[in-house]
């Protein structure tokens, strides 16, 4: 039985351990130092490798490149794979996600025209070819008439050459306060984490090995008591029976 009860939390502590090992730091690349933790890799946050490269993926708008992770700033770096950084501005749509921009906001609007507006305005490249121009513009730029209005965005930057490398602007950030099931889950991380810890599942095996030693030694005490029990008489039975052997003393 004791060694049934031992097999048991044996498989349980295993369970745990090979749990909290999957909430473990990865590293896509032995060449980077970018290492992905908590709260990473949990549901709505899924990260994967592809080319040695960590990958974030967003369904507006596809794949993108993590650069850095700065966990206590909670500010997440991403790198463009298109290198059009304009691009991902236009189609992320980060509406029920936990991700938010890093930066403050402001409102542009995207231009599709025909012609090219004027030598002051600079069109989009990576958005831009032979017959349509692109532009990022205020708000309050008045549209021409061989200019469609693509769509009005919160981002943090309009476009410049000087800023138009794939990393600028892609600044992200994330909040797990309103979120139920990521409050639930931090939980389940940080435990199943600090039982991964060595010390900690050295601890909970001692604590095994003191159950099982107390249930054996419980049942070693009730055999020596069985025991006991059976080659002492009971104290009515040595009445009993010295009351008879008195009763053949005055007869006799």
């Amino acid at each position: 039985m004791d060694t049934l009860i031992f097999i048991s939390l044996f498989i349980v502590v295993v369970h745990v351990k090979a749990q909290a090992n999957s909430y473990s730091p990865i590293n896509c690349s032995n060449a980077s130092d970018l290492n992905i933790q908590f709260p990473f890799r949990l549901h709505g946050f899924q990260l994967h490798c592809k080319q040695n490269r960590t990958i974030i993926h967003f369904p507006s708008y596809g794949d993108l490149v993590i650069k850095s992770i700065s966990y206590d700033i909670k500010k997440l770096e991403l790198i463009d794979p298109k290198n059009c950084v304009p691009e991902v501005f236009l189609n992320l749509n980060l509406t029920n996600t936990p991700f938010s921009y890093y930066y403050i906001l402001k409102e542009y609007q995207y231009l599709n025209c025909s012609a090219e507006i004027s030598s002051s305005f600079l069109q989009v490249p990576c958005l831009s070819g032979i017959g349509h121009h692109v532009y990022v513009v205020e708000t309050s730029f008045v549209v021409p008439d061989f200019c469609n209005h693509v769509k009005t965005v919160g981002i943090p930057f309009s476009y410049s050459p000087f800023l138009s490398d794939n990393t600028f602007g892609l600044g992200l950030t994330w909040n797990l306060a309103n979120s139920h099931e990521d409050s639930v889950a931090t939980g389940q991380f940080k435990g199943l984490n600090e039982i991964a810890n060595d010390k900690a599942l050295g601890g909970i095996i001692l604590f095994m090995f003191i159950v099982v030693m107390q249930l054996k030694l419980s049942q070693y005490s009730k055999r020596v008591e069985d025991k006991v029990n059976q080659k002492e008489p009971h104290v009515d039975v040595i009445l009993g029976n010295y009351e008879a052997l008195d009763k053949i003393v005055i007869k006799n």
